[in-house]
């Protein structure tokens, strides 16, 4: 285990509700989730809860650049391992319920894709649906709001945010097995961004 793990670990125990998971993605895992995004996106790819950045990775080795890429972090300690490991990758310091705002003060007014590890089935609905208008807004009818889960069932209630979803990819060789929904959103009451 690497010095970021122990981290990870470490705070994790500090605050596990915070963290949702006791270690970082799988490489499996990361490589699973970063193969439905496609590196030659014209707007910037948005991750959410990027740990100390096992997907951050994968989806630089896609052939990313790093400058298309914004990663959303709430604990400064690993917003301090992301700075670190990826020059260039830009990092967001806050919480996820101000995401709307952080994308606002950051100048992000257009999406391609965004890919969450968050924990987001344990939100409370409307925490969820500030996360998902946010994304979509930016997105456009085009968008994909990827989402790591560890059941096969959706994550997100899809009739209630007015989502179509289905699952891509399950990697059972990841602790605990784990999959990846992809969402997108009709045009019905969406901010079109194209």
């Amino acid at each position: 285990m690497n010095k970021d793990s122990w981290l990870f670990l470490r705070l994790w125990f500090r605050s596990p509700l915070k963290i949702a998971a006791w270690a970082p993605s799988s490489p499996a895992l990361a490589r699973a989730f970063a193969r439905h995004v496609d590196p030659r996106v014209e707007d910037p790819v948005l991750e959410l809860g990027a740990g100390t950045g096992s997907i951050t990775e994968e989806l630089l080795a896609t052939g990313l650049p790093p400058e298309k890429l914004i990663v959303v972090e709430k604990m400064p300690e690993l917003c301090a391992v992301l700075r670190r490991r990826f020059p260039g990758v830009r990092v967001l310091e806050g919480d996820v319920a101000d995401i709307g705002t952080m994308l606002e003060a950051a100048g992000v007014i257009r999406l391609s894709t965004v890919v969450s590890t968050l924990p987001i089935i344990w939100f409370p609905l409307e925490l969820q649906r500030r996360i998902i208008d946010a994304a979509f807004t930016r997105m456009g009818r085009a968008g994909q709001f990827l989402q790591i889960t560890n059941q096969i069932l959706s994550p997100l209630p899809r009739r209630k945010l007015g989502l179509r979803g289905r699952l891509v990819d399950f990697v059972w060789r990841s602790l605990p097995p784990s999959g990846a929904w992809s969402y997108r959103r009709d045009g019905k009451g969406m901010i079109d961004a194209t």
